[in-house]
């Protein structure tokens, strides 16, 4: 039922204006300037309206409210904006209160009460500053009730997701970086999983998403999850996006060895370069922040190759590719018709469960690729991963809630060559654009370390990776790239997966497509958003003369 319109002259700084409320969004426009624009905030971006003024409560006059509402900023910023209204009278103030206040309670499903987990070791060590000064105010002020705890040790996040009663409580909230966040899921899944009675070392099992959210307030090293669910690395933003309860369906990959689960990863895994780097790095924790720095350095210098394979089941789904030239966003069609595409599969189960309906499986029979070689690296996103250091991240169009990862091989190569690579990584530039790289958008994977003698090739029979603009596939023109002499000296890397190093390199990786959901709107595309090199250059490169 449609709540009346309700509209009226009050008082702003003791000057007039004509205040109107309709069922989606409050104005208020200085009568003397007709010709001003309005001012305005959406229902859905209210996040508290109080009794009084915002600044000096010990002078209220009965007649004043005062409306708490996101403001954005440039750049995906959003703060919080306070507008105080004087209302003629009492009965008119609690009227103006009052259906405010319904118009927020009847909107989108907002957190109530949340659990947060603080990690005051992770990154700087700010996480405690951050939420007392910066979050907890925010969840006082939108009436939301928090129950609070810092972690004492490594994987106690994990522990808590699988021992504490969240009875009541509507979301997760982790105050750290992206390593506290991979515990929380990893710990809320295996919760749900045992709960439900499935078997997670079973790799056809049909997991069962969390039903709590997860929200996360960025205060690690580098919040690659932060930058890709909101767009901008700031505790307030995020915070006012778990407040108004914005939502996001998030992919979800389970990493196997030998037939038993490793662990969950949310947003990378890295073999060789970006795995010898956290190994390397665990010997320079004495320096901070800045060891990934070193360990990089000193890697680099190394310039070590692994051989093995890689096996892939290919996306088959044309409508899009690691070469988009419009990243994941807000309200994201790509990941949008991939969760009704959800709905339709969980309903036709359920519906198979009481005897209804056969049940209709979306996917079609797997067909597996295969790349032999070696390698000075082997990537898998399933977050674009930007953050200061990169951009664009590892791959810049990488999806949410696609229901792929994108795997990134990159072949042994000059030291030169692959200096060039990364400092593409670490900028804007098109790090794909090279004849050593290959791309691919995959549901499923696996990785195989092998001997020289098995992955002896004479040439690599490919050259430049170009995006064909009609298709949105790759196409490779003939030619062949002679690999360098190898200099590989130990038979395996390390798996980085999330920040965690794993030693077993034989892994299959399974994509689970939107398995949780986090508290977080997308990255909002601007109309004077800036052209972004990455996709500008592949245009150029690929234009047809």
């Amino acid at each position: 039922m449609a709540l009346e319109t309700l509209s009226a002259v009050l008082e702003i700084d003791d000057q007039p204006y004509e205040v109107c409320l309709n069922s989606k969004v409050l104005t208020w426009d200085k009568v003397a300037l007709r010709h001003r624009s309005i001012n305005r905030a959406k229902l859905t971006e209210i996040v508290a309206i109080k009794a009084g003024p915002t600044d000096k409560p010990s002078q209220t006059n009965n007649r004043e409210f005062t409306v708490h509402s996101v403001k954005r900023k440039k750049g995906n910023k959003w703060r919080l904006h306070s507008e105080t209204f004087v209302c003629p009278d009492t009965a008119t103030r609690d009227k103006w209160i009052k259906r405010i206040q319904t118009s927020i309670e009847t909107g989108p499903v907002r957190p109530q009460r949340i659990f947060v987990i603080v990690n005051p070791y992770g990154g700087k060590g700010k996480a405690p500053k951050i939420y007392q000064k910066k979050v907890a105010p925010l969840f006082e002020l939108a009436g939301i009730i928090t129950e609070d705890i810092a972690t004492t040790h490594a994987n106690h996040a994990w522990q808590l997701m699988l021992d504490k009663d969240f009875n009541g409580v509507d979301g997760i909230v982790c105050v750290g970086g992206d390593g506290t966040f991979a515990e929380v899921v990893n710990g809320l899944i295996l919760r749900t999983q045992k709960d439900a009675g499935i078997n997670i070392n079973d790799q056809g099992s049909k997991l069962i998403p969390p039903k709590l959210k997860i929200g996360i307030i960025p205060a690690g090293s580098t919040d690659v999850v932060v930058y890709d669910t909101t767009g901008y690395n700031d505790p307030v933003t995020s915070a006012l996006q778990i407040i108004l309860g914005e939502t996001l369906g998030m992919d979800v990959c389970s990493v196997f060895h030998d037939n038993e689960l490793i662990r969950y990863t949310v947003s990378f895994l890295g073999y060789g370069f970006f795995g010898d780097v956290v190994r390397e790095s665990e010997n320079y924790r004495w320096v901070g922040p800045k060891r990934y720095e070193l360990a990089g350095a000193m890697q680099f210098m190394g310039n070590k190759s692994y051989h093995g394979e890689v096996k892939y089941v290919p996306n088959l789904d044309e409508g899009h590719s690691p070469m988009d030239q419009h990243p994941c966003g807000a309200r994201c069609n790509i990941c949008t018709r991939k969760k009704s595409m959800l709905d339709i599969n969980t309903n036709q189960r359920s519906q198979q469960a009481e005897g209804g309906v056969d049940e209709i499986d979306l996917d079609e029979t797997d067909h597996w690729n295969s790349i032999k070689g070696e390698f000075m690296y082997v990537n898998a996103a399933l977050v674009s991963g930007m953050c200061d250091k990169s951009p664009t991240g590892v791959s810049p169009a990488a999806h949410l809630g696609n229901g792929c990862v994108d795997l990134i091989v990159v072949r042994k190569c000059s030291r030169l060559n692959y200096l060039r690579h990364l400092m593409r990584l670490s900028s804007s530039a098109n790090h794909f654009d090279f004849n050593f790289v290959e791309v691919h958008r995959v549901k499923k994977f696996k990785f195989r370390p092998l001997t020289p003698d098995e992955t002896s090739i004479p040439a690599y029979s490919a050259t430049m990776d170009s995006l064909d603009l009609d298709s949105g596939l790759f196409r490779r023109s003939s030619g062949s790239y002679n690999l360098p002499r190898s200099t590989s000296t130990i038979s395996s890397s390390s798996w980085n997966i999330d920040g965690e190093i794993n030693r077993l390199p034989a892994i299959d990786v399974n994509v689970h497509c939107q398995l949780i959901n986090v508290f977080a709107r997308g990255i909002e595309q601007f109309e004077d958003k800036t052209s972004c090199n990455f996709c500008c250059k592949a245009n150029k490169n690929n234009t047809v003369t």
